[in-house]
């Protein structure tokens, strides 16, 4: 996987995303966010554990987040995050097997021609999740492009 962003001129920017930020979702209609996190060993709502990362949820979902960060150091996000995940793999599959969703998600801000660069380190961190991943990216102005596939052309 090897996400980038190009400007439309058929060159690519040399700026990475900012504030990337990497999370373990969980959604199901009538989640119970307590629930995923007894069931995933991991913290309650509202706290924060030792590497920094925390749990958010609302209604439906549930997400263990680590924190937004500059390039590269996301990396280091997706490696304590595969830490946590990796160990909890027949945790995982129960809670797929119970029909809850489960992804990796990578987000961040760019603007236009910005590249998130996955180094193969990164890559075999993602594969050994085995879990969908999903980025998004909002524009540095906050408003999406008028036509989000306009990089491929």
């Amino acid at each position: 996987m090897n996400a980038k962003l190009g400007r439309g001129d058929g060159t690519l920017s040399t700026q990475p995303w900012k504030s990337v930020s990497t999370s373990l979702v969980v959604t199901r209609t009538a989640l119970d966010p307590q629930a995923i996190s007894d069931a995933l060993e991991l913290p309650q709502a509202g706290t924060v554990d030792e590497c920094g990362a925390g749990v958010v949820s609302r209604e439906g979902w549930w997400a263990f987040v680590h924190p937004a960060a500059d390039h590269p150091r996301w990396e280091h996000q997706l490696r304590s995050l595969a830490g946590h995940v990796q160990p909890r793999a027949a945790k995982v599959r129960e809670l797929l097997s119970l029909g809850h969703s489960l992804h990796i998600s990578i987000s961040g801000t760019a603007g236009t021609g910005d590249t998130l660069f996955i180094s193969p380190a990164a890559q075999q961190h993602l594969a050994a999740l085995a879990l969908p991943v999903r980025c998004t990216v909002i524009s540095t102005n906050g408003e999406p492009p008028s036509d989000p596939l306009n990089w491929l052309d």
